[in-house]
């Protein structure tokens, strides 16, 4: 049985340290099995399923033509602002730059090349303030990357109790499933042995019965994995 392992991919940790100038550190890691299941391409980090933008130069410098806009500062200066360095921003946790982007009119829900929105990132790694900022301004809750992930399967993958109580608060589906392997946002939490998480979930009528295409469910993962207290949670 393979897991839904969002965040054991390759590179983008959540503990990843950010420089002032948001140049990001690329964690390489061994292909699994998980993530032959999730069909990572171009990871994030920890032990999930979610994977976060990775560009090459050329790609960056060629993005950066197209999605290039002008952001007005308190001061009204202008300073170019592109989408990359937007959702880095969003992945950090940089609410000042992402308010900044926002305040120089650029598209929340603008995606990369594999359907992530800022909203995702910022959800990954569990920060609230920004998905709240994100979500005033318009973001879509229930876009889907091109595995058919949403926002709250990616906040799922770790302790983001509040910002999974933000996104449902919001109106986000806790049985949604993906388009790849059926995974829902109940299975990555035990997966990823969420306990808290989990709870949340549960109590917003998250199905434990609902299964993937190989016929697995969050129990399973949580056995697997050896999630001692999320099993004794989905048994009870």
């Amino acid at each position: 049985m393979k897991t839904p392992d969002l965040r054991v991919c390759c590179g983008w940790s959540m503990s990843i340290i950010f420089s002032a100038t948001l140049v990001m550190l690329l964690i390489g890691c061994e292909q699994s099995e998980e993530l032959a299941k999730m069909g990572v391409e171009e990871p994030i980090s920890n032990d999930s399923p979610v994977d976060v933008p990775q560009r090459s130069a050329k790609e960056t410098s060629e993005e950066t033509k197209k999605q290039t806009q002008n952001v007005s500062t308190p001061e009204t200066e202008q300073v170019e602002v592109d989408f990359s360095a937007f959702q880095d921003a969003a992945l950090a946790g940089d609410g000042r730059k992402v308010q900044q982007a926002i305040d120089g009119g650029i598209d929340v829900n603008q995606a990369d090349d594999q359907q992530r929105t800022a909203l995702m990132l910022a959800a990954f790694n569990g920060h609230t303030p920004i998905v709240k900022l994100l979500l005033d301004d318009g973001a879509e809750l229930d876009h889907r990357d091109a595995l058919g992930r949403t926002a709250l399967m990616f906040a799922a993958t770790a302790d983001n109790g509040e910002t999974v109580e933000l996104l449902i608060d919001a109106g986000a589906d806790v049985n949604a499933v993906d388009t790849g392997e059926g995974f829902t946002s109940l299975m990555h939490a035990a997966a990823e042995g969420q306990l808290k998480v989990v709870q949340i979930l549960l109590k917003h009528q998250a199905d434990p019965t609902i299964r993937d295409v190989d016929g697995d469910t969050a129990l399973d993962f949580a056995t697997q994995n050896g999630h001692t207290d999320v099993v004794n949670l989905l048994t009870q």
